[in-house]
């Protein structure tokens, strides 16, 4: 990336995806209420509630896609913190499906992602965006941890006297939903590639079975049975 460029003007200028996690779903809303909400930003393609194959139970997460980048990212700014049943939606870009270890840092990419998401007139320091870009995600958790200890009240408060801590506090929220993003992506890709490693498996023992019944182990049989017993 060019050095003349400051990050606060590659974040404005980020390009994201269409796609758009959103966490942290209660369980008993309904898809049509999780719908409604999500279509306050704008018209949907479709929506896709994450469910265990097995039990039908929902995950409590969906991937939701808008018809354009602007809208997707408008869903990031203004839908995440959005109360639904007694919960607040979480909700950040799905369209950075990477394989990372729990001790790797986030990157620059994704901190300047987050970055662009962030809401209001004034976007997080450089400065910023390249520390959190260093850290863990769950360094990002306690980050958001002890933010959240400190009390909604005493938050709020600090927010309001203490310059660009608004912005760090959803930044690194924003980051954090796109790691949850990324795991939620990670767990279908794995479920998906072991429901086809056991449909290969299913396929080998048919095939094999096949063989057998009309191979060797018959023709041995069919002479068993012409074997008179002395």
């Amino acid at each position: 990336m060019d050095g003349a460029m400051s990050l606060a003007s590659a974040a404005a200028n980020c390009r994201c995806s269409r796609v758009v996690f959103v966490g942290n779903i209660p369980y008993h809303a309904s898809e049509a209420e999780l719908r409604d909400a999500c279509e306050l930003i704008g018209p949907i393609r479709s929506l896709r509630l994450a469910a265990d194959q097995a039990t039908g139970k929902r995950k409590g997460y969906a991937f939701v896609e808008y018809a354009d980048d602007e809208t997707a990212r408008s869903a990031c700014r203004n839908l995440n913190g959005h109360h639904l049943r007694g919960r607040e939606l979480r909700v950040g870009l799905a369209a950075r499906h990477r394989r990372r270890g729990d001790r790797d840092p986030v990157g620059l990419e994704d901190a300047i992602h987050a970055a662009s998401l962030v809401s209001g007139n004034t976007p997080p320091l450089d400065s910023v965006t390249r520390f959190l870009a260093t850290r863990s995600v769950p360094e990002l958790r306690e980050m958001a941890a002890a933010f959240e200890s400190a009390g909604a009240e005493t938050l709020k408060l600090l927010k309001e006297h203490v310059p660009g801590l608004a912005a760090v506090v959803e930044q690194v929220g924003h980051l954090l939903t796109m790691a949850a993003a990324d795991e939620a992506a990670e767990e279908a890709k794995s479920k998906k590639r072991a429901a086809a490693a056991e449909s290969d498996d299913d396929d080998r023992r048919a095939k094999i079975g096949k063989v057998e019944c009309g191979g060797f182990k018959d023709k041995m049989a069919v002479s068993a049975v012409g074997v008179a017993c002395f």
